[in-house]
């Protein structure tokens, strides 16, 4: 099983620093800087089966089975908007594509769930 969160809550929303880099690496680091493997922030939006991930990868592009084709290797995969716009031409129709389109800032985390597997 894949889980997929998105980033939900921002807690430096009003420390913004006017460099929108600089921002989501504060954002990205605070959130995973309160324990390896917790994402304190974000909610689950999506669970895919081992299945249809593969079929995402297998009807993928290049750029698309680079990014999140070492799910199994990494263990967490974090995507961000750049990276969708990336993404999205070589994806084929699905609920996370859908995701990827309303992505326009933070990220998202492609996790592999290894207790549902």
């Amino acid at each position: 099983m894949v889980e997929v969160y998105k980033l939900t809550k921002r807690h430096l929303d009003g420390a913004k620093s006017g460099n929108a880099t600089l921002d989501q690496i504060k954002i990205f680091s605070t959130c995973i800087g309160h324990g390896v493997g917790t994402i304190d922030f974000s909610e689950k939006v999506l669970e895919i089966s081992e299945d249809e991930f593969e079929q995402i990868l297998h009807h993928g592009g290049e750029y698309l089975k680079f990014k999140i084709g070492n799910l199994s290797k990494y263990f967490e995969i974090e995507i961000f908007p750049e990276h969708a716009m990336k993404l999205l031409p070589q994806m084929m129709e699905c609920p996370l594509k859908k995701i990827l389109e309303g992505l326009q800032e933070g990220y998202l985390v492609l996790r592999k769930d290894f207790h549902n597997t």
